[in-house]
């Protein structure tokens, strides 16, 4: 069983997109401390009605400020969450996560990939997943509180969240995502 998962939206909900004078105030893979909440704005309406939902997937993970305080997901190693706020039905605040936690969790020989990179500099990139392994011998080897949140630096499609923390969300009975494995992950799927 996998010990890392995927988050997916599951509610139908608005594309949220961030105005372009924002746009590069939260990337998900560096830090930045804006001074005061980024605004999250409507770019496509869903055809069907909607809630507001605890969780975001996109444009970066994002929890409600107020579930996120229930999760105690404060210190957790290689991350930074910015102060968001959704304008969409009202504004809601939410917390987007950051990460630069870096780590090879794929396995580059297992797994079966449609299209795989190396430049000279030895800057990977991966994309068209058949069939996704992680480095089980890789990921032993780094102690657990040092690997909860990752990102791979050749596929920075998904961030891998650890078990622990899934069930940690799952068990705040939070609306919006839900968790596949890592495992066996295909992108045409």
């Amino acid at each position: 069983m996998s010990e890392y998962f995927f988050a997916r939206e599951c509610v139908n909900s608005p594309i949220y997109c961030f105005p372009d004078e924002y746009i590069d105030s939260v990337p998900l893979t560096s830090f930045t401390y804006p001074k005061a909440p980024v605004p999250l704005i409507v770019e496509f309406f869903p055809q069907d009605d909607y809630e507001i939902p605890d969780i975001l997937e996109m444009p970066n993970f994002s929890i409600k400020k107020n579930e996120f305080s229930k999760l105690n997901f404060n210190n957790i190693f290689g991350i930074n969450w910015i102060d968001i706020k959704l304008h969409d039905k009202g504004e809601h605040d939410f917390l987007m996560l950051q990460v630069v936690n870096e780590i090879k969790l794929i396995d580059r020989s297992k797994s079966k990939i449609k299209r795989y990179r190396k430049d000279s500099n030895g800057d990977e990139m991966i994309s068209g997943i058949l069939n996704l392994i992680l480095d089980e011998k890789l990921i032993q080897t780094i102690p657990v509180d040092r690997r909860q949140v990752v990102i791979d630096p050749g596929w920075l499609k998904c961030v891998f969240f650890h078990k622990s923390l899934v069930e940690k969300i799952k068990n705040s009975k939070l609306v919006g995502v839900e968790f596949i494995p890592a495992d066996g992950y295909s992108d045409f799927r």
